[in-house]
């Protein structure tokens, strides 16, 4: 396999009839999720005939979307059956996380593994226009590093904090979903998905899991904190797109003032910033929450304190989370995430404490499976599900009949 996707040739690729491309993307679907790998099999599985299934195969294949392996089936009689693929390097993805402070962008295959990831600081209060043009920069550069011609784009996915936060670091910027949209289908026209960040990281981990909990937790515990809700491989938006926003929960008895307006949520006393700033004011160099997470790392005795009473305050929290939902995993990501030991000790305290025992002892807390990229892979994947959805390919095909 190639190490990077390279475009189709318009000779290569057969003129075929329309309707000899159409059912062509349930095919692929079935190759990709390993439902099915040889002809038979996919006649079987759609109910039609072996040479309405080749038509199609003819297109995947000269796609380079499905590649073929003429080695023998395990147990088949008679004539040797050839094995399909899905060839995940046939295109890619473009994926973006934007924090308060700094974006992380990628290019991947479709199957979301990164051929290349960068950071970019940005100031979010100058609005999505300025920003996004340092990202489609970003974006164009790897591309051309890569040497990637951007007709193997399938679609861009882009991870955004939660409308509270950004109303609060960037009060009138206007950072909405179709600000985004404009500003990338400008630069490529191609499909963009824009999610709340904690629902990436959510859809993301179900994704990288092959356990396929009932019920998953994915929470972010960086500069502020969140979570994203999956139940029955869905993640739950809530009726305002808001589901998930524990960090505006109250804890404890504290008076420390939050910048949604209220006092003592769990933001303002337990988040990565809160931390920067209580360790500051008593004279330790932690000007941020990732700062907080590397002393906790190395030892540091008041910064590993710290990240454990988080933990504490976080696991307050998700013990009502517990009883409400029984998850089977409770994910963790985030700069303070990377202080694990410390946090998940927290954490898990609180929640055998104030949680119902036969939830409490079914959850498993552990960090995210993709560790720092999990809001990157869950963003390609967001564009890898719906680009790949069989009316897609269906209409991906097409195109290339026009080429």
């Amino acid at each position: 396999m190639s190490t990077v996707p390279s475009r189709v040739s318009p000779r290569a690729f057969p003129r075929v009839s329309p309707s000899r491309i159409v059912r062509a993307g349930e095919i692929l679907d079935l190759v990709r999720r390993g439902d099915a790998n040889t002809t038979g099999q996919l006649a079987d599985h759609l109910g039609i005939a072996r040479s309405t299934v080749n038509d199609r195969l003819e297109v995947l294949l000269a796609s380079g979307m499905l590649t073929l392996d003429g080695a023998t089936q395990a147990g088949s009689r008679g004539r040797p059956a050839a094995t399909l693929s899905f060839n995940p390097r046939s295109g890619v993805t473009l994926a973006a996380q934007l924090g308060i402070s700094g974006v992380r962008t990628a290019v991947t295959d479709l199957s979301g593994e990164i051929l290349e990831s960068r950071m970019i600081d940005i100031d979010v209060t100058s609005g999505a226009g300025p920003v996004l043009v340092l990202v489609v920069a970003e974006f164009g550069r790897m591309l051309e590093r890569l040497e990637l011609d951007p007709a193997l784009v399938h679609g861009i996915g882009v991870g955004m904090p939660a409308r509270i936060e950004l109303a609060t670091h960037a009060p009138g910027a206007d950072w909405s979903s179709e600000a985004v949209e404009a500003v990338l289908t400008e630069w490529l026209p191609v499909p963009v998905f824009v999610d709340h960040d904690v629902n990436l990281l959510a859809f993301g981990e179900l994704c990288a899991r092959t356990d396929a909990p009932e019920v998953l937790i994915s929470v972010k515990a960086g500069t502020v904190i969140g979570c994203g809700v999956v139940v029955n491989g869905k993640v739950v938006q809530g009726v305002s797109s808001l589901a998930g926003e524990i960090g505006h929960t109250r804890v404890g008895v504290s008076e420390e003032p939050c910048s949604c307006g209220n006092v003592g949520c769990l933001n303002a006393v337990a988040s990565g910033a809160a931390l920067a700033k209580r360790l500051r004011a008593n004279g330790v160099d932690t000007p941020n929450a990732r700062a907080v997470a590397v002393l906790a790392r190395s030892g540091d005795v008041d910064a590993g304190h710290a990240v454990r009473m988080a933990g504490r305050d976080i696991g307050d929290v998700l013990a009502s989370v517990v009883n409400l939902l029984n998850p089977g995993v409770i994910s963790l990501w985030g700069y303070l995430a990377e202080a694990e030991d410390q946090l998940i000790a927290g954490i898990r305290e609180s929640i055998a404490r104030s949680a119902q025992a036969g939830p409490a002892g079914d959850v498993r807390i552990e960090p995210a499976t993709m560790g720092a990229d999990a809001g990157l892979y869950g963003a390609a994947m967001m564009v890898v599900e719906h680009a790949l959805s069989p009316a897609a390919v269906d209409a991906y095909l097409l195109t290339l009949q026009s080429t």
